[in-house]
C-alpha cells in the first residue's frame, strides 16, 4: 500500500492507492498544527489505521528537491528524506516538488476537467507549463514528457508591467520589506490580502483572501485587486511562456487560479497574455488551459507511484 501525499505550505493532503488507477481516504491536515513533517504523516496513518499497511510513498513537497535535506520555502519545515523513509516507508518514499507532483498529470487530463481560456486552441507536442498560485507561486515545465520542476515565482516583477496603482503596491512593499517584490510575493494568498491593505488603506479588515475574491462583484476595492491580479498573473504568464517556449499549452490550477479567472475575465486575461510587440504571433497560437480539478496532486501522484 502506498501512501500519496500533495503537501504545500499551509495543507497537507493525504491518500492511498494500491492499484496505481485510483485512490482512497483522501484527508486534509493542517500544517500549522504539527511540528515535523513525519508527525503529518504519522498523524494521518494512525488516524486511518494504516500504520501497519503502507511501506511506501510518493510526495509532493513544496520546497525545491535538491539533496537528502529538504527545507520548505513558505512554511517552518525542514527533514532529511533518507531519515523519514528509514523511519516510516522503509520498502520507498519518492519526494519531489508538489508543482512537479501535479505536472505529472497533465497528460492524462479529460476534456471536461479543463476550460480554455479566451479560445480554443488544442495543445501540440511542444513544451507544457503548470502554474498554480497558492500558498506561494509554483511552476514546473513538461519537455518530452518529462517533468522539470522550477523556482520561477522568485522572479523579480518586471518594471515594464507597472501600471500606476501597481506601482503603488510595488513601492508599499518595498517600503515594508527593503527589497523588490518576486511575482510570488503577490501572486499568491499573502498577495492578494496584500493588494486589498494598500488599496483600501484598512490594514485591520477582516476579510480572508477567499472573501477579497469572491466579493469583487459587489466591492469596488475588491474588484479592484482582482483586476490587478489577473493583469499581473497574464503578464507573468507570457514571460514564462516565452521563456519555455510553451506552444504545447500554458496550464493552470488551484483554487486562487480558479476563481480568479472566471468567464467574464477571460477575453481580457487572454488579450494580456498576447500583449506583445515582438511574439504576438507565437502567443496567439499557445493553449491557455485551466484545470478544474481538485485532486489533480494525488493525479500526478498516482503516476509517479507506477515507478516507485
Amino acid at each position: 500500500m502506498i501512501l500519496l501525499a500533495d503537501i504545500g505550505a499551509t495543507n497537507a493532503r493525504f491518500s492511498i492507492t494500491e492499484s496505481f488507477v485510483d485512490y482512497s481516504l483522501s484527508d486534509r491536515l493542517n500544517i500549522g498544527d504539527y511540528n515535523s513533517l513525519e508527525d503529518i504523516c504519522l498523524a494521518y496513518l494512525t488516524k486511518h489505521d494504516l500504520l501497519q499497511k503502507v511501506d511506501k510513498a510518493v510526495l509532493g513537497v513544496a520546497a525545491p528537491v535538491i539533496n537528502d535535506e529538504i527545507t520548505f520555502v513558505n512554511a517552518d519545515i525542514s527533514f532529511r528524506a533518507s531519515e523519514l523513509k528509514k523511519k516510516l516507508f522503509k520498502k520507498g518514499l519518492t519526494v519531489i516538488n508538489d508543482l512537479a507532483l501535479q505536472a505529472h498529470a497533465v497528460k492524462r487530463l479529460e476534456e471536461d476537467e479543463i476550460i480554455y481560456i479566451g479560445k480554443k486552441i488544442m495543445p501540440n507536442a511542444g513544451t507544457r507549463i503548470l502554474i498554480a498560485p497558492g500558498t506561494g507561486l509554483g511552476l514546473a515545465g513538461i519537455t518530452n514528457n518529462e517533468v522539470i520542476s522550477t523556482e520561477a515565482g522568485h522572479i523579480n516583477i518586471s518594471d515594464k508591467v507597472l501600471r500606476p496603482t501597481l506601482k503603488k503596491i510595488v513601492d508599499s512593499f518595498v517600503s515594508e520589506n527593503t527589497r523588490v517584490p518576486t511575482y510570488e510575493d503577490f501572486l499568491s494568498g499573502k498577495g492578494i490580502s496584500f493588494f486589498y491593505k494598500v488599496l483600501s488603506g484598512n490594514s485591520n479588515s477582516t476579510y480572508t483572501n477567499e472573501d477579497i475574491l469572491q466579493l469583487a462583484e459587489s466591492d469596488e476595492q475588491c474588484k479592484e485587486v482582482k483586476n490587478l491580479l489577473n493583469y499581473l498573473l497574464a503578464s507573468y504568464l507570457r514571460y514564462v511562456t516565452l521563456v519555455w517556449g510553451a506552444s504545447g499549452g500554458v496550464y493552470l490550477s488551484g483554487s486562487i487560479a480558479n476563481t480568479l479567472l472566471d468567464k467574464n475575465s477571460h477575453k481580457d486575461f487572454r488579450e494580456i497574455f498576447e500583449d506583445s510587440e515582438t511574439m504576438n504571433e507565437f502567443l496567439t497560437i499557445t493553449p491557455l488551459i485551466l484545470i478544474k480539478l481538485d485532486d489533480i496532486g494525488f493525479r500526478g501522484a498516482l503516476e509517479v507511484a507506477k515507478e516507485l
